[in-house]
């Protein structure tokens, strides 16, 4: 019986494809323990709680040698994910930001403390993250520069023309839907601002070509994610979006080299020394180094962005408004 009802639950979250109940009910942070959303204090607001694959170019890569370091690599890679935003959009005093789908916050208390913008507004679907949000802006002391609001990026609560840059890490994919976020950061971006944005897409068709089950599978994980089968796009369609909704100046940088191979092994080690730590005898140093040497010798197209998302490319998105 409580195997057809988590069936159940997870066909529904597949078909659904709701971030708010994924969020909410299904993930929490990557790192610091893989904590559910239901576990996760705030006692410093330091806490980090980031959700990203991670920017792993000039980050030393987790292998079968330094498993013990894999939540202090993949931190790193997760702020260095967060600086490379802030560097693209020329980040800086003065400068109005909306964050939109902010997770926890990790990045605009790293934007707000190096970047020194005049505020940050962050909107966001998942009410237990605005919360968290928000009591980790107190407690750090930027609640002047940063405030955290409950809501859709599909329809902002910002007035036209606010804000001088427009952010979203890694959430754009989970809008419903991405291109009437495009419509609503250009109305709320002023002349000259920035859109900047790092987001899943796939490098050229992937779907036509594959069969029935094949694509059934892919429905079904990305439905998991809370990825709409709308916002599946090539870089190609993603250009065109950009300029219908108004953008100049659209570009798309791959990155997929720096995110993949290496989060693949990180997110292995992860949960391995996740297992050790709270499950005690579940398995063994030993057995979790085995498993990361596996992991850091499978080809790309095996890690599960491909196979179970089939999305090739990842990508740090930017455009202008004139």
């Amino acid at each position: 019986m409580l195997n057809v009802r988590k069936v159940a639950t997870q066909l529904k979250s597949a078909v659904l494809a709701d971030p708010e109940r994924f969020y909410t009910k299904q993930t929490g942070a990557w790192v610091a323990g893989m904590p559910s959303p239901q576990d996760i204090r705030v006692t410093t607001g330091r806490e980090p709680y980031w959700i990203n694959l991670g920017y792993w170019r000039d980050v030393e890569r987790v292998d079968d040698t330094n498993v013990e370091r894999v939540g202090e690599l993949f931190r790193e890679a997760q702020a260095q994910m967060a600086h490379l935003l802030a560097k693209t959009a020329r980040l800086g005093p003065g400068d109005s930001v909306l964050d939109c789908g902010f997770g926890y916050a990790d990045q605009d208390l790293l934007w707000a403390e190096t970047y020194k913008p005049a505020r940050i507004v962050g909107v966001n679907i998942t009410p237990n993250q605005v919360r968290v949000g928000r009591e980790r802006v107190r407690l750090t002391g930027l609640e002047g520069v940063v405030r955290l609001e409950q809501g859709s990026a599909t329809a902002l609560p910002c007035s036209d023309g606010e804000f001088d840059v427009v952010f979203a890490l890694e959430s754009a994919m989970h809008f419903r839907t991405r291109r009437d976020f495009l419509r609503e950061a250009f109305r709320v971006l002023k002349p000259g601002g920035r859109l900047v944005m790092a987001d899943m897409c796939q490098k050229t068709d992937r779907e036509s070509g594959a069969g029935l089950r094949d694509r059934l599978r892919y429905r079904y994980w990305r439905g998991m994610i809370a990825f709409p089968e709308v916002n599946v796009w090539t870089t190609g369609r993603y250009l065109s979006e950009l300029r219908e909704a108004g953008f100049q100046n659209a570009r798309l940088e791959s990155i997929a080299e720096d995110v993949y191979p290496a989060v693949n092994t990180a997110l292995v080690a992860l949960r391995g020394m996740t297992a050790l730590e709270k499950e005690p005898g579940s398995t063994s140093l030993h057995q979790v180094r085995a498993d990361v040497h596996r992991a850091m010798r499978m080809r790309v197209d095996q890690t599960q962005w491909h196979s179970l998302f089939n999305c090739d490319e990842y990508a740090v998105v930017s455009a202008e408004k004139r």
